[in-house]
């Protein structure tokens, strides 16, 4: 299993990497704390939560696809504390864990998942 933590914004260059990368491997188990949170929401909302529209827009240009439609929901966990200090829903685009740390580390060290940050 691949496990990708994510935490840079949808604008970002990292994040472009990240999902490229997150394509192309069908056990991708993605999580998602600090500003990654922002990658839940679509194109409409993530302009409205960036200060631009065009840099919101970037962000999503290879492909046109987000994060929901790469990996199901089960496999996208997302921080509780972050989605709240940033008024982010996971609206079914994410599972919400009681503790988000513990399962981390807990797929962190299986043996055999591969770890990549972002």
């Amino acid at each position: 299993m691949r496990v990708f933590l994510l935490t840079k914004t949808p604008q970002s260059e990292r994040t472009r990497l990240c999902l490229r990368l997150v394509a192309k491997s069908p056990d991708a188990l993605v999580y998602l704390a600090g500003d990654g949170v922002y990658n839940l929401l679509d194109k409409a909302e993530a302009g409205k939560a960036s200060q631009s529209v065009r840099t919101a827009q970037a962000g999503r240009e290879d492909d046109g696809r987000d994060l929901a439609a790469l990996v199901p929901r089960h496999r996208i966990m997302a921080c509780r504390e972050d989605l709240e200090a940033r008024s982010v829903s996971a609206d079914g685009k994410a599972t919400v864990p009681a503790d988000f740390y513990e399962n981390l580390v807990d797929d962190m060290m299986r043996e055999g998942n591969r770890i990549f940050t972002f």
